[in-house]
């Protein structure tokens, strides 16, 4: 194998180069990448708003495109298969897409929140005493109502679901986050669509969907991503392998996972690069979803059971199947983060 692409130089397609590298790959890396600039980090785009929000992915070592030889290109166009795979008009031997996910828009004139330029939107019109509406209750949605609240903007949060950060926690947090949101005067609509009126800054939070209108090859999971096994490697409507076609990051669903968490691209990255390479199975690592919101740390390990309310420690929540809810407390959540992983790899 002489040549990879990677279309999409996020987090997981910058990390799939990194991998690559250190697996001891010394061909022709080429990347394709729709936003122009240096990788960079997109947490703290919501949860850093109205601070130091632009981290570079290679200040934190996760990859430098120099100093890995990634030959970088614009946009993706197609990608097909004529004897060898071809990204546009350049043959490589293996393409790994890892184009991320794009946020629902259905909201006319409403900001959304993914890229860098978004972020300098919502700061340019989010303002101290300024009226906000933040139509969804998830991560992102509590993030930004965090942020604009801290500075003093009049924030309302409408979620069509009766529960805050209802497609993780299944309604066992909202004691929790209502009370956070009292106290930083952040009115909540629980249950109440989106009824629109005078705001000066609408965001729209109501989730993403996987970027992958552009590939005609492999399946698609229910929510629109590319389906592969977990090396990453794409499957077709018939579950067999498509060679040479591998999927990494948000914009796939290896193994039954989908895709959008942080560490999920770390994770991917090494198993396709496995593949790729013939190496060695990596070690199976348990999802982690970390942020920060008025005023507390936040990270999730595992994946919260529906319909089971767990056992309080604090405000932290733990489940028999080892998910943890760590707020403020990082010693715990490092323990649970090491059992957890002990227990996936049994």
């Amino acid at each position: 194998m002489q040549t990879i692409g990677i279309i999409g130089i996020g987090l997981a397609g910058l990390r799939c180069a990194a991998e690559l590298r250190a697996g001891g790959f010394t061909g022709q890396i080429i990347g394709w990448s729709a936003e122009s600039g240096i990788p960079y980090d997109r947490p703290p785009l919501s949860k850093e708003l109205f601070g130091d929000y632009l981290h570079p992915l290679a200040d934190d070592g996760l990859g430098d495109l120099d100093e890995l030889g990634v030959d970088l290109r614009g946009t993706a166009g197609q990608v097909r298969r004529d004897g060898s795979w071809f990204v546009d008009d350049v043959p490589v031997d293996a393409v790994i897409v890892a184009t991320g996910a794009r946020p629902v828009r259905s909201i006319p004139g409403a900001l959304t929140l993914y890229f860098a330029d978004d972020a300098e939107a919502l700061r340019t019109s989010i303002t101290p005493g300024s009226t906000v509406h933040v139509v969804g209750a998830g991560w992102i949605g509590m993030e930004v109502a965090s942020a604009a609240s801290s500075i003093g903007a009049s924030v309302d949060v409408w979620e069509a679901s009766e529960h805050f950060l209802n497609r993780t926690f299944h309604g066992t947090v909202d004691d929790i986050w209502n009370q956070w949101c009292e106290e930083a005067g952040v009115r909540v609509h629980l249950g109440e669509p989106y009824p629109g009126g005078p705001a000066d800054a609408v965001v729209q939070a109501t989730g993403a969907l996987p970027d992958v209108d552009f590939l005609e090859w492999g399946t698609r999971s229910r929510r629109g991503a590319i389906v592969a096994d977990q090396f990453g490697r794409a499957l077709n409507v018939s579950g067999e392998v498509i060679e040479g076609l591998y999927a990494a990051g948000d914009c796939g669903e290896l193994d039954g996972r989908p895709g959008g968490h942080w560490t999920q691209a770390l994770s991917d990255a090494k198993w396709v690069t496995a593949a790729i390479l013939g190496l060695d199975a990596p070690r199976v690592e348990p999802s982690e979803v970390f942020s920060t919101q008025f005023g507390h740390e936040i990270t999730l390990i595992g994946e919260v059971p529906a319909g089971d309310p767990g056992v309080r420690e604090g405000l932290s929540i733990r489940w028999d199947t080892g998910a943890f809810l760590g707020i403020d407390a990082p010693r715990e959540t490092s323990r649970a983060r090491k059992a957890l992983r002990k227990a996936l790899n049994a």
